[in-house]
């Protein structure tokens, strides 16, 4: 499984690149043949308090499908756990329903 994480806005600091690696390795425990992993990082300028500034994308590459996570948080580490917890949840749906569908 290869690992890409980028931006073209935010400078990504060494601890938020290994942070996001970290939650993107959580996906290789569902046993799935995932090719490519893709976690782009982008912050936003906040018009408010509210405004939630910090979007996280995923695109995950699987056999067959590709699916794609967009989050957005008040803080960048929520919306990397965020779309991880997501991408996670998503995955797992496509692999039971394939094994379903076999038997």
């Amino acid at each position: 499984m290869r690992i890409l994480i980028a931006s073209k806005t935010l400078e990504i600091t060494t601890a938020m690149r290994e942070f996001a690696h970290e939650q993107a390795l959580k996906l290789d425990k569902l046993g799935q043949r995932i090719s490519k992993v893709q976690v782009f990082l982008d912050q936003r300028v906040a018009k408010s308090k509210r405004d939630r500034n910090a979007l996280v994308k995923y695109v995950v590459n699987l056999p067959g499908k590709t699916i794609v996570i967009k989050t957005k948080a008040a803080d960048m580490y929520d919306a990397i756990v965020d779309a991880t917890d997501k991408v996670f949840r998503q995955t797992r749906k496509f692999k039971e329903k394939r094994l379903t569908k076999q038997r």
